[in-house]
């Protein structure tokens, strides 16, 4: 078989695969793309969620009452005249976080004027002030230094009326509100009317 002289090699341009590798690069921005959208996307929802958490936890706060008012008693000078000392006893509700007393605000409006009293860890409560007494606290944490309420305990919130920069005393038949305003949580609000008559009673429940 006679050899072929001078054979010859060609080379052809392959355009298909050229296109091919423009196609791979196109691609792989995409995907670059995709990923870094994909990363700042997950990023902000996770902010978000957090802000949400924590904008969810507060308003839960702010909502929910953390003060139960157990009652509210007036205490007279003496068999006549009118209330001039008022104590309201008060509890934590259920699941309510603690609350510090010294925080409180203690407003208070009997139509002629309206007082905002603030704690006072004195043993006399003066002008602009309210005292405050544990009834029931078994583990000893509330004392006059720190008022801070937890879990079980039953405390006397002390309102001296008559100690007020212009004085105050509750007559029959006379409206009073009382508003009990946390540092955290909702304010308590509390309305009532004295009875007609205190007869011979030195201490008359309200509430």
């Amino acid at each position: 078989m006679p050899m072929k002289a001078n054979r010859k090699s060609v080379l052809k341009t392959d355009a298909q695969a050229a296109v091919g590798i423009g196609t791979m690069i196109v691609f792989i921005a995409t995907i670059l793309v995709a990923a870094t959208a994909a990363a700042v996307l997950l990023d902000t929802s996770g902010k978000l969620q957090d802000k949400a958490q924590s904008t969810g936890s507060e308003t839960t706060k702010e909502v929910a009452s953390n003060l139960i008012v157990k009652g509210v008693v007036g205490t007279r000078q003496g068999t006549t005249g009118d209330i001039h000392w008022l104590n309201v006893t008060v509890s934590l509700a259920p699941g309510a976080e603690t609350v510090d007393l010294s925080e409180m605000i203690v407003r208070v409006n009997d139509a002629s004027q309206a007082l905002d009293l603030a704690y006072t860890q004195n043993a006399a409560e003066g002008a602009g002030e309210f005292g405050a007494a544990a009834i029931r606290d078994d583990d000893t944490s509330f004392s006059a230094a720190t008022p801070v309420m937890n879990a079980g305990d039953l405390v006397r919130i002390e309102i001296d009326l008559n100690a007020q920069t212009t004085p105050m005393s509750l007559s029959n038949r006379k409206e009073m509100d009382l508003t009990l305003i946390p540092e955290v949580g909702a304010a308590v609000n509390l309305a009532f009317t004295t009875p007609a008559s205190y007869g011979s009673d030195t201490v008359i429940v309200l509430r």
